[in-house]
């Protein structure tokens, strides 16, 4: 059953002509967390609307959430009849279309995800962003320094990830109510420094594959007599997607794999559970470009830094967000003039927003939230936000470079809108 309420809602949270914006206090990705917690511990703090549950009872035993990383709401419509397991989740769950934060990252909606902050709140916003703890950019889920090869070289600053990464966890608060908590999680970064803070709480269960992880989960809720949180997050469709774009033969092969593995859980694990609700949703959806026509501003336009903030270094602070919004760090002085510029230069590819203006209409959390100085002192002052098909970046050789044929974090429809499915088992 599709909950027609929600795509009412969000059809009418239009910001500009391209883009929609954040439903932070009714149908967002920001509100699954403390929707969990009340399926969970009988709850009834503010969360997702109720009637994403349709006539399904409101309270579990277990709860299994499953994150497809980027299969947001338009690859949902394209799959629904293709796949049994579509086809299924389509008659017998219900799906309701929720936004999700801005931006529509990873990094910002699975921080949520794990946290019940906001990102507005928890200051992992993007996959890079600056990072005033070392005065550089980073990859915060690669715990890195921005445009480096390796992960986890912020280690040699000395500095703890915990100081990099909100402490507060979902996976905690379920601990301190005796609920147990398992996350099933790719080997490749299972126990990187993001993920040990990120997971406090949890038990961790890395997978090599995808139907490895679908048979730990099975056994784990099947053997477990109580009550719990399930959780697997597989981000190959995301990989599939960036690399090769959504349009093409790579693409379709993994989601074959997805949706035909999916089954098997569905098969095995049918009416073999009481009392316990299978939750789909993605963090994000995706849009598809040509790298061949990213507009790189320190090449296209060169004054642009000399308007850039710089570290102590005396190096310009770059490149922040993604080439799907970019945003800058600009001197209070040149604020308006950049604006200005970018706009008229980037007409028809684009708008230019001053963050402020962001924050004052709420699209970094709800309007009852306060941002926290975290996400301030780190997120830039202007930023870049990309209409379809288009991608403008920063150009350093083998650093900053666009070669992906797909990308997310604007605010177009195909990003920003994502599903929440409800199924019984």
């Amino acid at each position: 059953m599709i909950n027609a309420a929600s795509l009412e809602a969000i059809k009418k949270a239009k910001f500009s002509k391209n883009f929609i914006k954040p439903l932070y206090d009714s149908y967002c990705f920001s509100n699954i967390p403390q929707t969990v917690k009340n399926l969970l511990l009988d709850e009834k703090k503010p969360a997702l609307p109720l009637d994403v549950f349709g006539s399904l009872p409101q309270s579990y035993d277990k709860v299994i959430v499953f994150v497809i990383d980027s299969f947001g709401w338009k690859f949902f419509e394209k799959y629904s009849e293709k796949y049994s397991f579509l086809q299924h989740i389509k008659k017998n769950a219900v799906v309701s279309k929720l936004t999700t934060q801005y931006p529509p990252t990873t990094a910002a909606e699975m921080t949520t995800l794990h946290t019940g902050l906001a990102v507005g709140q928890s200051g992992v916003y993007e996959w890079f962003y600056y990072e005033p703890l070392v005065d550089a950019v980073i990859a915060p889920l690669l715990f890195s320094f921005a445009g480096k090869r390796v992960r986890d070289n912020l280690l040699a600053t000395g500095i703890e990830p915990k100081k990099f990464f909100p402490i507060q966890t979902i996976y905690k608060d379920l601990q301190k109510n005796g609920i147990p908590s398992y996350v099933f999680q790719d080997v490749e970064y299972a126990y990187s420094p993001y993920c040990q803070v990120i997971f406090e709480g949890a038990g961790v269960s890395p997978y090599s594959t995808l139907s490895e992880a679908i048979t730990n989960l099975t056994e784990k809720t099947l053997n477990d007599s109580g009550k719990g949180y399930y959780f697997l997050y597989f981000d190959k469709i995301d990989k599939k997607a960036h690399r090769y774009g959504s349009h093409t033969q790579q693409f379709e092969s993994e989601v074959d794999v997805l949706f035909y593995t999916l089954e098997k859980l569905l098969k095995n694990l049918q009416g073999k559970l009481k009392n316990t609700l299978f939750i789909m949703t993605a963090d994000h959806g995706h849009a598809d470009i040509d790298p061949a026509t990213t507009i790189y501003l320190n090449e296209h336009y060169p004054k642009v830094k000399q308007w850039m903030k710089t570290s102590k270094n005396g190096e310009p602070i770059v490149a922040a967000g993604s080439c799907r919004n970019m945003y800058l760090h600009i001197k209070e002085d040149n604020l308006d003039e950049a604006q200005k510029f970018l706009q008229q230069e980037l007409n028809g590819k684009g708008e230019v927003y001053k963050v402020v203006d962001l924050i004052k209409q709420n699209f970094y959390a709800s309007s009852s939230v306060e941002l926290s100085k975290t996400f301030l002192d780190r997120v830039g002052n202007l930023v870049i936000l990309c209409y379809s098909n288009q991608s403008v970046w920063w150009y350093e050789k083998d650093k900053f470079e666009i070669k992906y044929h797909g990308h997310h974090g604007s605010m177009t429809p195909d990003e920003m809108e994502t599903i929440f499915a409800c199924l019984p088992l």
